[in-house]
């Protein structure tokens, strides 16, 4: 028990004996109903409140009879903890008696108080009691806490909270005062940050707080009692502690370097972080607390022991590299290299107590250091036995700082007159020809250059000759920055197979130019003589079938027309013979007088085998002479080729239209088709020769029959035009001046 001095009026003769002794021993009488309402408070931390309370308690030798107003709330420690209990108490007694006692009470009273203001005053907590929500205002004040706010005590007392303290306005106090004022519940807030203004500076401190609901005789709550510590020095103290030391053992625990502290010249293990666990091959429980040579065995008699008793007694720190160490790991002895350094941690005093190894594995860095020495004395004997020509140019100016035999061959140079110089200092016949704006470009930009079968001038038995090179431009980094710093060119002398290959081409393209001359003569020759010879063929076959004495006429009709068709069989050979005199406009048709109508009717008659089944020409002349002078054989060969086109072009059972007419000396023919029609991509090369549009692929034919009919039209002086829309049909007119024929 503690009490302040308006206690001890209700101890009597207890006091001061009850100072600093147990509650129960000091009120045994009434503990049967007191120590259960502290123990409440203990384990639960629930506040409690009595008024005019009937107690036999005995402070004057006697028992005796007496009534108090009490509360308990808990107290909270360091540690967050509830770890006592604070009651407020009056004794009601002289209240409940006669009004003869009345004026003894009030004069108790008014002691109480007065103890009370001083014990107010000179407490070392902030105190403040605040009337009832929503303003809070302030009633009183101690010192203490008019300096832990920065303000006087007149700038507080009857001001509203939020008047007296603006800057606490959204940090939650006021929301937290009006809970305790409407649950009647305390609040305990321990190290809360709390943002203020004090003495004209903000500043952030941590506080720990009670706010207490003040209660009325009535059990009214009429405001709120704060008590408050200062607590800012201790949690910055601690943070900042916290903070280092989570800082240094993350950085031991995390670090990739082993890191071991041994206390005493035996070398007791006082840290050692996961790291240099594994390196020793022990387990952290292993190694804890032990000495290190107990724990690695193996490591005695090696010199480690003499290393570090060195460091212990001079403390002159010991680095080593690459130094092996035989070591026990899962169950085998083998020897690994380190990296260490064994220092002195001095104490204050200057004197040695514990020493501190830092240590890294580099068994696998020195394996592949020894493998990279290796590496490279092999490729560098392979470098200057590679089939190709390999050189390494330096810096902005191309020094040639490696060449092997193979570049030396090639640049017609020896490694004394390249090694040390600008390349093109010494290749001078190459300077000035785009090879050093190119290694220029993967120097800055680091995108490698190819360049293949590109002519290079090379002075050979002192006369500049073009050799062909493969070559590569390769960017060169450094392997410490990254850097571009260099060019690897690596190339291949390829000059004979350059000139082998162009005299392949060339003999290639020769036989090309032949083929596709024999082919195209084959081609247009079949095109051409497809069409007679089906005539021909179609004839036979119906002398066949006339072999009644009525039928001589009709066999007589297809003998005829089998003569004139082997008849322009052979003029059309003495065409293709002269096909070369016909491109040189060296070949005029011969005119002859033609029935047209009639013309027109019997070639229907003769193509009807050559169009598709159900397909049907309808023919119409339209106006002007029946009879006119045209060459019948090259009017028959356009007429075939436009008639026998529409029918390939056409589905089956489509209608074509052939129209005739002779006006103003001009005979015009036009045919019109309801076929595919032509792409307006291919209408401009569509009489070119062996030219197909890109919408027949699936109908056979070889791209001549326009052509031929343009070449005849041109040949007669005529023109020939054609209007096409896909999938509606095209429409061919040839146009043909008789005037000129009949000259």
């Amino acid at each position: 028990m503690l009490y302040n001095d308006a206690y001890r009026l209700i101890l009597g003769d207890k006091h001061p004996h009850a100072l600093g002794r147990r509650g129960q021993q000091v009120w045994p009488e009434i503990w049967p109903t007191l120590g259960p309402v502290l123990e409440g408070v203990l384990t639960r931390g629930e506040a409690d409140w009595s008024e005019n309370q009937l107690l036999m308690i005995t402070r004057h030798g006697l028992p005796e009879a007496a009534y108090f107003s009490y509360s308990h709330s808990p107290i909270y420690d360091e540690s967050d903890d509830i770890g006592g209990v604070f009651c407020v108490l009056t004794e009601t007694t002289d209240t409940m008696r006669a009004g003869q006692h009345r004026q003894q009470l009030e004069w108790a009273g008014r002691e109480n108080e007065r103890n009370l203001a001083a014990l107010f005053d000179q407490a070392p907590v902030g105190v403040a009691i605040l009337g009832p929500d929503p303003d809070f205002i302030f009633e009183l004040t101690n010192p203490f806490y008019c300096e832990l706010c920065g303000r006087a005590p007149d700038q507080m007392v009857g001001k509203p909270l939020l008047e007296a303290l603006p800057e606490l306005a959204g940090q939650g106090f006021d929301e937290l005062m009006m809970q305790v004022t409407a649950t009647g519940v305390p609040y305990v807030s321990r190290e809360t940050p709390v943002y203020l203004i004090r003495h004209a500076q903000p500043e952030t401190i941590y506080v720990d707080f009670v706010y207490q609901p003040r209660y009325e005789s009535d059990r009214s709550i009429t405001g709120v009692v704060i008590i408050v510590t200062d607590t800012t020095q201790a949690v910055r103290t601690r943070q900042r502690v916290e903070s280092n030391e989570r800082l240094l053992g993350a950085i031991i625990q995390q670090t990739p370097l082993g890191v071991g502290i041994f206390r005493g010249p035996e070398f007791i293990i006082e840290l050692a972080n996961p790291t240099v666990c594994q390196l020793w091959g022990r387990t952290h429980e292993q190694v804890l607390g032990k000495p290190l040579f107990r724990v690695l065995p193996e490591a005695t008699g090696q010199g480690f022991e003499e290393l570090l008793q060195g460091v212990y007694i001079t403390g002159i720190p010991f680095e080593g590299h690459e130094l092996p160490v035989t070591l026990e790991r899962n169950g085998q002895l083998e020897t690994v290299y380190f990296d260490f350094v064994y220092d002195a941690l001095r104490n204050v005093d200057g004197s040695i107590e514990r020493t501190m190894v830092v240590a890294t594995d580099v068994t696998r860095d020195r394996e592949a250091r020894l493998q990279i020495e290796a590496s490279e004395a092999r490729l560098r004997n392979l470098f200057a036995q590679a089939p190709v020509a390999i050189a390494i140019l330096r810096g902005p100016s191309f020094v040639v700082e490696l060449a092997n035999p193979g570049i030396c061959t090639l640049w017609n140079r020896t490694e004394a007159q390249l090694l040390g110089n600008p390349v093109f200092a010494v290749l001078t016949e190459s300077a000035g020809l785009g090879f050093e704006e190119l290694l220029t470009g993967v120097l800055q930009t680091g995108v490698p250059f190819v360049g293949n079968e590109l002519s290079v001038p090379v002075l050979r038995d002192g006369q500049a000759k073009t050799v062909y090179v493969n070559f590569v431009y390769e960017p060169l980094h450094d392997q410490l920055d990254g850097l571009i710093s260099g060019v690897v060119v690596v190339g291949t002398d390829v000059t004979d197979q350059v000139l082998t290959r162009q005299q392949t081409e060339q003999l290639l393209v020769r036989e090309r130019e032949l083929n596709e001359l024999k082919s195209n003569f084959v081609t247009l020759a079949s095109h051409e003589f497809r069409t007679p010879m089906g005539t021909i063929l179609s004839s036979a076959s119906l002398i066949g079938r006339y072999d009644g004495p009525e039928d001589g006429q009709k066999r007589e009709r297809h003998v005829q027309r089998i003569k004139s068709e082997v008849h322009g069989l052979t003029e059309l050979l003495n065409d293709f013979l002269s096909l070369s005199q016909m491109e040189e406009s060296t070949l005029y048709g011969r005119p002859q007088p033609v029935n047209i109508v009639t013309f027109c009717q019997e070639l229907i008659d003769d193509i009807q085998a050559l169009i598709k089944p159900h397909q049907h020409v309808v023919y119409t002349h339209l106006a002007g002479d029946q009879i006119i002078s045209l060459d019948s054989q090259i009017l028959k060969n356009i007429l075939i080729n436009l008639l026998v086109n529409a029918s390939k072009y056409s589905a089956d059972g489509k209608q074509i239209e052939l129209t005739t007419a002779v006006e103003q000396q001009q005979f015009r023919l036009t045919i019109r088709d309801e076929g595919i029609g032509i792409p307006d991509a291919d209408k401009d090369k569509l009489f070119i020769n062996f030219f197909r549009a890109r919408n027949v692929n699936h109908v056979a034919g070889t791209g001549l029959g326009l052509y031929v009919v343009k070449r005849y039209v041109d040949l007669l002086g005529g023109r020939v035009t054609f209007t096409s829309q896909l999938d509606w049909g095209t429409v061919f007119t040839v146009q043909l001046p008789l005037v000129s024929l009949l000259l």
